[in-house]
């Protein structure tokens, strides 16, 4: 009959546990000294070694002469407690035995001394499946166990479990096994059954697995069912039904660039040649996130587990790509594989997050708001021009770029040149415009110094500060269109939106931008201001108020507080 692979390879000894050296080294050291404690806990993801580590380190302290790898495997206990039969290791399954009357059972048979070692041994696998009772009822047999029985419990999710039950065993926390010790295992195990594996393809097996043995050993057998003796990539990402990496690189540029046509040719290519688009996009997720860390941090590759090429290709990427739309990409995404999950239309889904991801300036929120104007900063710095403080001049040669005027429109800066659109024919003359109107000579602009010394009342001096903020800051100049500032007391000015400017509001609330204003207007005025936002309709519901106020004060001053009373209408 034949054995899957992950149990053929299970370890026997220490030597053949992978990725848990420090785990390895403080049970051999106990193993050494003799203090061996009466309860363990054994934490961490599926695959890490957890069970086999408990099983190994059972024989270990029962082995006559245990090495530094473990157990000896050739004296007779060892012998006896590698079979099925033996009664002094007992695995129990706390997933199908979680009652109270189990763990009583338990409790009953630990008094019984061990067969043939010193010490009996319990593992209860998936301990957190315990119900309430069951751990009251092994609480006290936990705390004080005859000197011949050793607790080892192995779970998945520690912080399920009572503080009680954690606080009386020795926890060591299995960690995920990094990606080129599963590839070296892997290539260990495919010499020793004679087969064939294309080094693309077991990274690719071991980037699925994501840490976890078990799950690398299953697919790689899966991969041997399909393929024989020889497995390639492309025999790997049918089987995953997915792409590989080159394609999440393309999808990727799509995405960043806002490529909505080639981002959705993708997911048609995907679903032609019978891939899956929750595997896809677990991918997708997953290649932001390195995208995002590689951006975010100088020294990424202590936080990533990738090859070196897929790291050279991530940080070349990642130079291109904008950090607010890596942002809003990962919490658009995120939710989605859920979503996916229970739909009957996964593609309509995937579609329209692709519409999302591409076009921020067709989503009404805060993340896509500063997406959008994260590029166009990103234009600006890179030389191109958005906004003028002239009128454009009709040459090609000074024409908005078409990516930059997609997004910002022209807006004539106050008092100054006003175009006059004529009909055609020679006669036609313009008329004269207003002395204010007229266009003004060109010349330097005042700097900012000769400004603020000129006026000092930043309500006065607010088209000087807009004129500023169009220069050195055109987001925060954008923002402030059609504000009324209005100043109160203690250098409090209160910048008065129009109706239904709420994520005008949240940009210059946010610190940096609040910050960057009151600096400007601290340059034009000389004064030191604190900026509030209001929008009109709480300006009126203040004035509101105010009269109010005013009756009630005059009431009382004429009648006296004794017989005015205040009551609220309903």
């Amino acid at each position: 009959m034949y054995t899957a692979l992950y149990r053929q390879w299970r370890p026997n000894t220490f030597q053949d546990v992978v990725g848990q050296d420090t785990i390895v080294r403080t049970l051999n050291n106990q193993i050494a000294s003799g203090h061996i404690a009466h309860a363990y806990l054994f934490c961490g993801s599926r695959g890490t070694g957890k069970t086999s580590t408990a099983k190994i380190f059972a024989r270990a302290i029962n082995c006559i002469s245990p090495d530094e790898h473990g157990p000896c495997g050739k004296c007779e206990v060892c012998r006896n407690l590698s079979s099925d039969s033996n009664m002094d290791i007992v695995e129990i399954d706390a997933a199908s035995n979680n009652g109270v009357d189990e763990i009583r059972d338990l409790r009953d048979k630990v008094r019984f001394p061990p067969a043939v070692g010193r010490y009996k041994v319990y593992i209860i696998d998936e301990v957190h499946m315990l119900s309430i009772g069951a751990f009251n009822a092994l609480l006290k047999t936990l705390e004080e166990p005859p000197a011949h029985v050793v607790f080892i419990l192995a779970t998945t999710e520690p912080h399920k479990l009572p503080a009680t039950i954690l606080s009386r065993c020795q926890r060591f926390d299995f960690k995920r096994i990094p990606l080129k010790t599963l590839v070296n295992r892997m290539k260990t195990i495919c010499e020793n059954m004679n087969v064939t594996v294309e080094e693309e393809g077991l990274n690719t097996i071991a980037r699925w697995a994501e840490g976890g043995m078990r799950d690398a050993l299953s697919l790689l057998d899966q991969c041997m069912s399909f393929c024989g003796s020889h497995i390639t990539n492309d025999d790997v990402l049918d089987i995953l039904g997915t792409e590989d990496q080159s394609f999440l690189f393309q999808a990727s540029d799509d995405i960043l660039t806002g490529n909505l046509q080639g981002l959705l040719h993708k997911i048609g290519r995907l679903l032609d040649n019978g891939k899956e688009l929750n595997v896809f996009l677990r991918d997708l997720l997953n290649h932001m996130r390195n995208l995002l860390i590689v951006k975010s941090c100088n020294t990424p590759e202590g936080l990533l587990d990738v090859a070196e090429s897929t790291l050279e290709q991530l940080k070349s990427q990642a130079k291109a790509a904008s950090e607010a739309r890596l942002i809003r990409a990962i919490e658009l995404l995120s939710p989605l594989e859920s979503e996916m999950r229970y739909s009957s239309q996964p593609r309509i889904l995937m579609e329209l997050a692709a519409v999302k991801l591409c076009r921020p300036q067709s989503e009404a929120s805060l993340e896509a708001l500063l997406d959008r104007i994260e590029l166009l900063e990103k234009k600006l710095n890179n030389g191109g021009t958005v906004v003028y403080d002239v009128p454009p001049p009709a040459n090609d040669e000074h024409e908005i770029p078409i990516a930059a005027a997609a997004d910002i429109q022209y807006v004539p800066p106050v008092d100054e040149y006003i175009p006059v659109i004529m009909p055609e024919g020679p006669d036609n003359k313009p008329e004269e415009l207003p002395a204010k109107q007229k266009p003004a000579k060109p010349g330097k602009k005042e700097s900012v110094q000769q400004i603020a010394n000129k006026v000092q009342d930043p309500v006065a001096a607010w088209p000087d500060i807009m004129d500023l903020l169009s220069r050195e800051r055109q987001s925060i100049h954008a923002a402030l269109i059609g504000v009324r500032p209005q100043m109160g007391a203690n250098g409090v000015m209160t910048l008065i939106f129009p109706p239904a400017s709420g994520f005008h509001i949240m940009l210059i609330e946010q610190e940096k931008s609040r910050k960057f204003l009151e600096e400007t207007i601290e340059k034009v005025t000389g004064q030191q201001v604190k900026i509030k936002c209001m929008m009109q309709d709480q300006m009126k519901e203040q004035e509101l108020d105010a009269d109010d106020d005013y009756v009630v004060r005059k009431a009382i001053e004429v009648f006296g507080e004794d017989i005015v009373e205040v009551v609220d209408e309903e």
